[in-house]
C-alpha cells in the first residue's frame, strides 16, 4: 500500500451518520434517529477490514441461498474481493485507511443494518423497502435485484456515511480523488459479478455479460458514476447544511430520490418469472440450506 496505515476506527462516527430513519416507507427527516452500528468494526491493517467485509457478505449470500435477496450481497462480494486486491497491490489511494477502512467498513455495515431490520419486521428506508419488497414478491429478474439493492445503497445510504466520516483529510484537501479512484475497483468487479450472478440465480443477467456486450458494461458504469457523483454531492449539502432544518431538507431530497429510482427500476414485471429464477437456481445454487435465518 506504500505505507503501513494507523489503526483505524471506523463505526463510532458512522452510527452518528444517519439524520434520517422511515417510519411506514415515509420519509420523516425532520425527527432523525440514529442508525444502529453494524457488526464490523474496522481495527487494524485495512486489508483485514475488507477481508472481514467480505466473510460477512459471503455468509449472508450462503444463508440466503435461492432467496431473491441473495444476488445483491453475491455481487457486494465480489466488490469486496475487487477492493482487497487493489490493497493488496498497493493500488495509489491518498488515504487508503479511509475509503477501504472506515468508508467501506461503514458503507457495508448500513447494509447490514438494512438487512438486519427488514428481517425483525423493523422499517427501512423507502428504497431498501422498495428492494426487499421485490426480492420477496415480484416477477422481476435478479439484475433489477442487484439494481435495486445498489440504488438503495449509493444513493440513499453512501451520503450519510460520507457526511460523518468528513468530506476533507485531517490535514486539509478533499477525499474526493479517491472517492473517485474507487471506481476502478468498481468497473474490475463488474465483469466477474454479471457472471457469477448469472451462474448463480438468473440465466438472463448473462445479457449484460462485458465479454460479448461491451454496451451493457459501459452502461452500467455510467450509471454507477452518476449514482455515485449524487451520492457525494448530497453528503456536501449535508455538510454545508447551516441548521438542521437545512439537513432535514437535504435528507428528504435523498430519501425522494432513491425511492423514485427505486420505482423506475421495479416497474418491468413478467408474469411467472418467479418460477423460472427459483427453478434455474436451485439447480445451479440448490435450496435454502437449513437453518437459515430467512423469514
Amino acid at each position: 500500500m506504500g505505507r503501513r496505515p494507523h489503526k483505524v476506527r471506523t463505526w463510532s462516527a458512522v452510527a452518528m451518520a444517519a439524520v434520517v430513519t422511515l417510519s411506514g416507507g415515509t420519509a420523516s427527516a425532520a425527527t432523525p434517529t440514529p442508525v444502529t452500528a453494524g457488526p464490523l468494526v474496522c481495527q487494524g491493517p485495512v486489508i483485514r477490514c475488507v477481508q472481514d467485509a467480505r466473510r460477512t457478505l459471503e455468509g449472508i449470500r450462503d444463508r440466503l441461498g435461492c432467496d431473491h435477496r441473495a444476488p445483491f450481497p453475491a455481487i457486494y462480494v465480489h466488490l469486496e474481493r475487487s477492493l482487497e486486491t487493489a490493497v493488496a497491490h498497493g493500488e495509489p489511494f491518498d488515504e487508503p485507511s479511509w475509503l477501504a477502512g472506515s468508508l467501506n467498513t461503514g458503507f457495508v455495515n448500513l447494509y447490514l443494518d438494512a438487512y438486519e431490520a427488514d428481517r425483525a419486521g423493523r422499517p427501512v428506508p423507502a428504497a431498501w423497502h422498495a428492494a426487499f419488497a421485490a426480492a420477496r414478491t415480484a416477477d422481476v429478474n435478479a439484475g433489477q435485484d442487484v439494481l435495486l439493492g445498489a440504488n438503495a445503497h449509493i444513493q440513499r445510504d453512501m451520503p450519510y456515511v460520507l457526511a460523518a466520516l468528513g468530506l476533507t483529510r485531517p490535514g486539509g484537501g478533499t477525499r474526493k480523488p479517491d472517492y473517485d479512484r474507487f471506481q476502478a475497483v468498481l468497473d474490475r468487479a463488474y465483469g466477474p459479478a454479471v457472471r457469477d450472478v448469472a451462474d448463480r440465480y438468473d440465466l438472463i443477467v448473462a445479457l449484460a455479460d462485458d465479454r460479448w456486450n461491451p454496451i451493457a458494461g459501459l452502461t452500467a458504469g455510467q450509471l454507477f458514476r452518476s449514482w455515485r457523483a449524487q451520492a457525494w454531492e448530497h453528503a456536501r449539502q449535508l455538510v454545508d447544511a447551516p441548521d438542521q432544518a437545512a439537513r432535514d431538507r437535504v435528507a428528504r431530497r435523498i430519501e425522494t430520490n432513491a425511492a423514485q429510482w427505486a420505482r423506475l427500476l421495479s416497474a418491468v414485471r413478467v408474469p411467472g418469472y418467479r418460477t423460472v429464477r427459483d427453478d434455474y437456481c436451485r439447480t445451479h445454487t440448490g435450496p435454502v440450506p437449513a437453518g437459515s435465518p430467512l423469514r
